[in-house]
């Protein structure tokens, strides 16, 4: 994003001199995702959380917490035989209400296997989320305990363990060159953080070429295509016409810039991710059309107001919570520059319309609110909200 806004200030100053000054601090930010949260070195990359006291300890051992039952815990009176390992839960820390404090990737792995905890709760996968922005979403795995019952019920015969797996998440250690801890992966490729990155390929090409830098435009330019490439035959999914996360199921540099090795998370529901590809204009068409039909459906995106932070038909839908439901105005205007790139202009300004008329307060004097509520317009969030103004602006110049 960083590339984005420096180039959208160059279109309008033609500023070679910023351009020059910032070029070595974009490049280096661009090639830091390759180096912290690219966990197999195969060219898709992770969010990920860095190292800090509340992912890791001092010994950079991942830290979570786990809570059993008060059943569980009758039932399994020695916790070590039902894990089936010698680190089990006796080296854990006990707290209220049959927590326990938590650390080794190891570990976490094997509660994650026995499935038979009642919460779960990992650091690491609040700060993956929140690195990316979308702080509660269903494709990193946050889901309630009813929506999680309801899915086993529909999926696995109401088996909860089984159904736990679907949404369980892992973790990845990342190291430098000297072999030290420099963070954790999440165990998925983000579909719209690898279609940003293409993006600003593209844009550091344009600027390396504008400041005659021909050999490294060429190179981020071959680069850009590449990935673009990627990102269509390896986050579509053909079944359902959209766009996903990837579970990584190859930890190896062995696959190094192999074209697909994972499983797609459509099973965690649709998000605005799967639109990335249409807003940074590297989607094909015909996925594009098939992903437009998604967004323009009523059982989908297409609500009383559109492009909610997950589909009406995800699992974890709930239009009033934060990532699951509730409508942001940044995603609000991707989605409608992702329609226009694929030439649906029609549709993308009726649905501006639509979000004029039905977000309460946006066609009065009302304070503009930070996330409106799908189903009914009602106002979400705080007030005054800069984010929400500065995206509403945006989205008068698409009209």
């Amino acid at each position: 994003m960083g590339s984005l806004a420096v180039w959208q200030l160059y279109l309008q100053t033609h500023d070679k001199q910023l351009l020059s000054e910032l070029f070595p601090k974009l490049l280096a930010y661009h090639q830091w995702w390759y180096k912290n949260r690219d966990h197999n070195h195969n060219g898709l990359v992770e969010y990920g959380a860095t190292k800090h006291p509340q992912h890791n300890n001092a010994a950079g051992q991942l830290s979570f917490k786990v809570q059993y039952s008060a059943q569980q815990q009758k039932l399994n009176k020695n916790l070590n035989t039902d894990l089936n390992t010698s680190n089990d839960l006796k080296t854990c820390q006990p707290l209220k209400n049959n927590w326990y404090q938590c650390y080794s990737k190891s570990l976490y792995q094997k509660v994650l296997t026995a499935g038979n905890y009642q919460q779960l709760t990992i650091g690491a996968q609040d700060a993956a989320a929140w690195e990316s922005g979308m702080d509660n979403a269903a494709r990193f795995g946050f889901i309630s305990a009813k929506q999680l019952t309801t899915y086993a019920k529909k999926h696995y015969q109401g088996n909860l363990t089984k159904a736990r797996l679907d949404w369980q998440v892992s973790f990845l250690e990342n190291k430098d060159e000297q072999g030290n801890l420099s963070g954790f992966s999440i165990n998925q490729e983000s579909v719209e953080l690898n279609s940003y990155l293409a993006q600003e390929k593209f844009l550091l090409s344009n600027i390396a070429n504008i400041l005659q830098k021909n050999n490294l435009s060429k190179q981020l330019q071959q680069q850009a295509k590449k990935l673009s490439m990627r990102i269509n035959q390896c986050f579509y999914d053909k079944k359902n016409g959209y766009y996903y996360d990837l579970q990584i199921t190859s930890f190896t540099q062995s696959h190094k810039n192999t074209l697909c090795n994972g499983t797609l998370l459509s099973f965690r529901g649709k998000g605005p991710e799967g639109w990335s590809p249409l807003w940074t204009n590297i989607a094909d068409k015909s996925k594009a059309k098939n992903v437009v039909e998604i967004m323009l459906s009523e059982d989908e995106f297409n609500s009383t107001v559109p492009f909610p932070s997950a589909a009406l038909s995800n699992p974890a839908f709930n239009e009033n919570s934060y990532w699951r439901g509730r409508v942001w105005l940044d995603q609000f205007y991707f989605a409608v520059v992702a329609l226009k790139n694929y030439g649906y202009n029609k549709q993308a300004n009726n649905l501006i319309e639509k979000l004029l008329h039905n977000a309460q307060g946006l066609n009065s004097d009302q304070a503009i609110r930070e996330n409106y509520n799908p189903q009914t317009g009602k106002q979400q969030g705080a007030t005054n909200f800069s984010w929400s103004a500065a995206h509403l602006y945006l989205l008068l110049t698409q009209t």
